[in-house]
């Protein structure tokens, strides 16, 4: 039987919460000045917009790749530049954003915490996070809906490319 390669990006309840409310705010803002000018809707379309341009949508394993698939688009790292992946459960708590998005549509950019230092996420959901470790010394964490199976597929893949 083969394995999965695709996997989801589930969101967390907090990212749930956050997301509606944002975005819930942002359209009752932009109904309330939108009779006044067309900018208040050109704002908040364009935030929430770009916002979910970065929003991240699943994870594959194919071609050579761990692709992060966003919407229209994907960030791909070279299993050959993928020098260990290990779950590990929260790994993102007691973060400071350096630069990105904190809870619209995902945690997304530059983070710091005590656990791992600087480090870059592509999440969804603060439990279920898979810590990635490059060649370039690159922290990448990123939350597959299986967590485990996802580490235990990335590294048969990764091996399989190395030999």
């Amino acid at each position: 039987m083969e394995k999965r390669k695709q996997f989801r990006a589930p969101w967390d309840f907090l990212l749930i919460i956050v997301t509606t409310l944002i975005v819930g705010l942002l359209l009752g803002l932009n109904y309330l000045y939108s009779s006044h000018s067309v900018i208040p809707t050109i704002i908040t379309w364009g935030i929430i917009l770009s916002c979910a341009a970065f929003g991240v949508f699943g994870y594959s394993i194919q071609n050579g790749k761990l692709r992060i698939l966003c919407l229209g688009w994907s960030k791909d790292i070279p299993l050959s530049e993928i020098t260990s992946v290990e779950f590990k459960p929260n790994a993102g708590m007691g973060s400071i954003r350096i630069a990105g998005i904190g809870g619209l549509f995902g945690y997304i950019g530059y983070f710091k915490n005590r656990i791992l230092g600087h480090y870059r996420a592509y999440a969804t959901h603060r439990r279920k996070t898979v810590v990635i470790l490059t060649s370039k010394n690159e922290q990448i964490v990123i939350t597959p809906d299986d967590p485990d199976l996802f580490v235990q597929v990335l590294r048969e893949e990764a091996k399989l490319l190395k030999c």
